[in-house]
């Protein structure tokens, strides 16, 4: 697959990712806040989230971590990436700090 193709692919893939993403935050908020429930680990800084389709205008890198620069009032939909285990961003499988856990091992 050509470079082109493959960045066109991952902008497509990404943006329906996104779409699903607020469609499931404004109208499935108990699944969003089940699997936020569940989720651990934390943000190891990789940035692929923030440049999924396109790239986020509050990106920036330091000392090879991309950081955000609104992280403390970062909106909603950033800040509950991913809300669950359907939520990941393809190009980001193996890259996220974050995972879910059975309901069952708390």
């Amino acid at each position: 697959m050509t470079q082109l193709k493959q960045k066109y692919k991952k902008f497509i893939v990404s943006f329906k990712n996104q779409l699903k993403r607020r469609y499931m935050m404004l109208l499935k908020k108990e699944r969003v806040e089940d699997g936020i429930k569940r989720r651990r680990g934390e943000c190891v800084g990789c940035g692929e989230c923030c440049k999924a389709s396109f790239s986020c205008p509050f990106l920036f890198e330091k000392e090879g971590k991309l950081l955000c620069k609104i992280h403390e009032t970062k909106p909603t939909v950033c800040q509950t990436y991913p809300f669950n285990e359907e939520d990941v961003f393809p190009h980001t499988t193996g890259k996220c700090g974050y995972y879910f856990i059975e309901e069952t091992e708390e």
